[in-house]
């Protein structure tokens, strides 16, 4: 997958850009640029909770009954990455059972044609941090494959972190390309 993170410290008026090649849980840089702290203290940080991450069991924060309660809200047309197509989604209330770190409260937007996850926003149940007040996400998947994922984090020392991971397949000639 290639995966490009935008990250920025909005209330400082910082911002960095990792362009990467992800293969499991390892991340290959192939362009990094920006301020030295946002790569150091928003980027890092981000790709060592990703590596965290991996090393739990998919089963303790997948979004499945044994961790969460779901309830029904609506169905509702959803626009997808074609301006001019729409599909029908049912948006589901999701509600953690137990407040553990890497579970959400939010919402989960199934399309009603595939059954598969397009869209999932909210926030983090539990703090993984002292130092962080509040982590709020939203994750696109688009029928071409691609994820988006938007993070806001509210921390104690520099305000507002905010990222951008947009992933995507790649092939290997795109990979050697980029490179040269």
């Amino acid at each position: 997958m290639g995966v490009e993170i935008e990250a920025s410290l909005p209330d400082l008026g910082k911002s960095a850009r990792l362009v990467a090649i992800r293969d499991g849980s390892e991340y290959r840089d192939i362009h990094l640029e920006g301020d030295a702290m946002v790569r150091q203290q928003v980027i890092a940080r981000y790709l060592s909770a990703q590596a965290a991450a991996a090393e739990m069991p998919d089963t303790a924060v997948a979004i499945t009954p044994a961790n969460y309660r779901f309830r029904y809200a609506a169905s509702i047309e959803h626009r997808t990455e074609h301006p001019a197509e729409t599909t029908l989604v049912y948006v589901y209330e999701v509600v953690p059972i137990k407040n553990r770190v890497g579970l959400l409260k939010g919402q989960l937007w199934i399309d009603s044609a595939t059954g598969a996850a397009v869209h999932q926003d909210g926030y983090a149940v539990k703090r993984p941090s002292v130092f962080v007040r509040r982590v709020e996400l939203a994750r696109d998947v688009l029928k071409t494959g691609m994820h988006v994922t938007r993070l806001r984090i509210e921390t104690r020392l520099v305000g507002r972190a905010e990222l951008t991971i947009t992933e995507r397949p790649v092939s290997l000639s795109t990979v050697e390309g980029a490179e040269r």
